[in-house]
């Protein structure tokens, strides 16, 4: 009876070492997978920065971004691409929560917001604008002022 324990025992071992190399393989895996998560994360948040520094001077393109961080466009759109963002859905969010933001917490005159925001026209802000948000600035700004 001992000696069929044991070769139970024995013959357990491998099944057991494999459980083992399986279990550390799965948190190899998901350490891999949340560096490249962080790393996608990380990305994203730079790009964001920038965008937020080059509206400032008047515009914030692929191209200016891929070059501030030296990569090519294609390869940045890339990568955007795998952290499952585009580059101008980042700069239309950039731009509406710029914009709610001035609106709502300075003085700002529209016009000075139009140019913050990186557009160069006033009716193409207001035409964005209304298509973020369902209503005008002013409308947005008179609304929040009142609800504050």
């Amino acid at each position: 009876m001992t000696s069929d324990l044991t070769d139970d025992v024995t013959l357990l071992h491998p099944v057991i070492d494999a459980l083992r190399t399986r279990e550390t393989d799965s948190d190899e895996t998901n350490a891999r997978r949340r560096l490249v998560e962080g790393e996608r994360l990380e990305l994203v948040r730079q790009v964001r920065a920038l965008i937020g520094e080059l509206l400032v001077d008047g515009g914030a393109t692929l191209e200016q971004v891929a070059a501030r961080l030296n990569m090519p466009a294609r390869r940045l759109r890339e990568r955007l691409g795998v952290a499952g963002v585009r580059f101008n859905d980042l700069v239309t969010d950039y731009r509406c929560r710029l914009a709610k933001e001035l609106l709502l917490d300075t003085d700002e005159r529209i016009d000075v917001i139009v140019e913050r925001t990186g557009f160069s026209e006033p009716s193409t802000f207001y035409r964005a604008f209304k298509r973020w948000v369902g209503e005008t600035p002013v409308e947005f700004r008179r609304k929040g002022r009142r609800d504050a």
